[in-house]
């Protein structure tokens, strides 16, 4: 009887332990389209209209951002991002650093410019959910959500 109880509370720990990562988000989950660009240059913070440099469309927050259109999308380690705005494709790589309960943190070098991206979900005041993919690379943040 030991045996058996033994035997299945090491099951019950290995299912429950191999649960943890069946909530987080992943980069792979979702085509990404581009909502901001902005500068981390620490003279551009000290001017917050001149921080968020383009926008994925018109916002009255940023009215001399320019808008472009970009996708990302993610497979298999490789990762694609399109610029339909001047026809122009972005390619490179990316690799789990950590997965925590709610999202995964990645390495990205995409054109050769190495990156740190992370997936969760994001709440809102009104209660809503969203799952964003900010990216930190060569002096700028891009932040994405989910394309509809």
């Amino acid at each position: 009887m030991k045996k058996i109880l033994s035997v299945f509370l090491m099951l019950l720990m290995i299912f429950t332990l191999s649960a943890c990562d069946g909530d987080a988000v992943a980069i792979e989950d979702y085509e990404w389209k581009m909502r901001t660009i902005a500068s981390n240059d620490i003279e551009a913070a000290q001017a917050p209209d001149e921080l968020i440099i383009a926008v994925g469309e018109a916002d009255e927050l940023y009215p001399d951002a320019e808008i472009v259109d970009l996708t990302l999308i993610a497979k298999d380690g490789e990762i694609t991002i399109t610029d339909t705005t001047n026809g122009k494709t972005y390619s490179g790589t990316y690799e789990v650093m950590q997965k925590t309960p709610k999202g995964t943190d990645y390495e990205i070098i995409i054109d050769g410019v190495t990156g740190y991206a992370t997936v969760s979900p994001t709440e809102y005041y009104d209660g809503s959910e969203i799952s964003t993919l900010p990216i930190n690379i060569d002096g700028y943040s891009l932040y994405f959500i989910p394309k509809e």
